[in-house]
């Protein structure tokens, strides 16, 4: 029986996979979704986010790309709350290629960080206001 499943893995460039991932979830430039299947990468395609700095709607985008899980670096509270409230897991703390890291996430081997956000200081990463 197929163990199917879609994920969205951040990446910092147009290269996708051949790139690195994205750092910053709320910054990145594009997703590449991947489909799974029995513990192999069987199909992906690179989808363009919807522009730097719109991490509010982030996890709408995300999931309308009808996946199950997000690979990224850093992501803040609101953007896993988000995400968490439509079923998507995410799996922060990924680093280095893209493609390396979507593999380990293929066959159980990628160790999950803590979800933070670098390079805001100050706590500031969870401080999106909405009215």
């Amino acid at each position: 029986m197929s163990n199917r499943r879609t994920v969205a893995i951040a990446c910092d460039s147009a290269d996708g996979t051949a790139g690195n991932v994205s750092s910053h979830f709320g910054h990145t430039p594009y997703f590449v979704v991947a489909v799974l299947a029995d513990r192999e990468i069987v199909a992906t395609r690179l989808v363009a986010s919807p522009g730097h700095g719109q991490g509010c709607s982030m996890p709408g985008f995300v999931d309308s790309l009808g996946v199950s899980a997000v690979i990224v670096g850093g992501i803040g509270a609101g953007a896993v709350n988000g995400l968490g409230a439509r079923g998507i897991e995410v799996v922060a703390g990924a680093s280095g290629n893209a493609a390396i890291a979507l593999h380990a996430f293929a066959t159980g081997s990628l160790a999950k960080g803590e979800p933070g956000c670098n390079g805001h200081g100050g706590g500031n990463c969870g401080g999106h206001h909405h009215h």
